[in-house]
């Protein structure tokens, strides 16, 4: 990849392959009913651990973003995974054909960026603005507990983020 180092093309190619499991696990939750998520005690578990009220209320606008990432970007992430896995062109041809792959993949790698990175945000401007205990809606989070669930999501927010300007 031109514009990525080894130890980036590395990263993502980590990163793509995490996120496959945590979008199963975690985030499908907003969409598939608790009886018939398979990991909804690791989300329950996760909800009380980080006040992740957002998990628990399960907002329209959340839900639309989610079912966004099961049906796009989770076929995506295996797409990128496959072809961040370090290879070696031999000739010159090749070479050409890998470019050629390369620049596709980084326009599809920006636009993942933008979306996952944006919808991020909305998240963590929600949380700042209007966190609570799940449980107990009237019952504000501090900012400390805030800045413990941002830390949470920031990680979704800066690593796409990245690529929107590769």
């Amino acid at each position: 990849m031109a514009r990525f180092s080894l130890g980036e093309r590395k990263f993502y190619y980590y990163y793509f392959l995490l996120h496959i499991p945590i979008t199963l696990l975690i985030d499908s939750s907003v969409v598939v009913p608790p009886e018939y998520h398979p990991a909804s005690k690791l989300v329950e578990w996760h909800i009380a651990q980080n006040n992740d009220f957002l998990l628990w209320e399960k907002p329209n606008w959340l839900y639309w973003f989610v079912v966004i990432e099961l049906v796009v970007q989770l076929p995506l992430f295996a797409k990128f995974a496959l072809a961040l896995r370090p290879s070696q062109a031999t000739n010159s041809q090749e070479k050409d054909e890998k470019l050629e792959k390369e620049n596709k993949l980084n326009r599809w790698l920006r636009i993942y960026g933008l979306n996952a990175s944006f919808t991020t945000l909305i998240c963590m401007i929600t949380i700042w603005q209007r966190g609570y205990h799940p449980f107990f809606p009237t019952q504000p989070l501090q900012i400390d507990e805030k800045i413990q669930l941002l830390l949470v999501y920031l990680p979704t927010f800066l690593i796409p983020l990245r690529l929107c300007f590769l």
